[in-house]
């Protein structure tokens, strides 16, 4: 009696698993406790434990590889009257490094700004997300509006607990500041180096 064949293993396909659905994002104006720099979050999402933050050399691992990306560019905005709304532009970057569209944060930054008034703006940063296999159904694109507070989420989405699970931290006077500051650091420097 012959012996059924078993599967190869695949490293492609393990790597295509483990790293098919993460993300990478950040905030210009929630910088580190430990430094005060902006710092980039790397989690994977774990089917019994949610999002999970991934060490530094999986994270290198994570963007030194050609992957599928969804990625965002998003602002944050408050108007006196308390109204919150997240400004955004997303594109998808498939089977490409993350690196391959170094210039790309700078032109949506500025399209993203050019549709809102700057102080109204109270932090703004990126998201890019992985897929692997057929890209997911998403119509309101939820997945960027990731750590983004929840009286901005609940705008897109009316489930409590997704609410919950996917909040960030909300306006704050200090991270406006944070972030008004950040932006005229940035502009600086994109001015120097023109």
């Amino acid at each position: 009696m012959a012996k059924p064949r078993r599967k190869r293993n695949s490293n492609r396909a393990r790597d295509q698993k483990l790293f098919g659905t993460c993300h990478l994002f950040t905030w210009e104006g929630l910088l580190s406790p430990k430094d005060g720099f902006q710092y980039t979050t790397a989690q994977t999402y774990l089917r019994m434990g949610g999002w999970c933050p991934m060490g530094e050399d999986l994270a290198h691992h994570l963007v030194s590889h050609p992957r599928n990306w969804m990625i965002g560019v998003r602002a944050l905005c408050r108007a006196p009257d308390g109204a919150m709304w997240m400004e955004s532009q997303t594109f998808d970057l498939p089977a490409r490094k993350i690196g391959d569209i170094d210039g790309a944060y700078h032109e949506l930054r500025a399209d993203v700004l050019s549709s809102q008034r700057t102080d109204q703006v109270f932090d703004m940063g990126w998201i890019a997300q992985t897929w692997s296999g057929r890209k997911p159904d998403d119509p309101v694109e939820l997945w960027h509006y990731y750590y983004a507070p929840p009286e901005i989420i609940a705008q897109v989405c009316n489930d409590r607990r997704t609410i919950e699970r996917m909040a960030g931290p909300g306006y704050s006077e200090s991270r406006k500041a944070t972030w008004q500051q950040s932006n005229r650091d940035y502009l600086e420097e994109r001015e120097k180096a023109a």
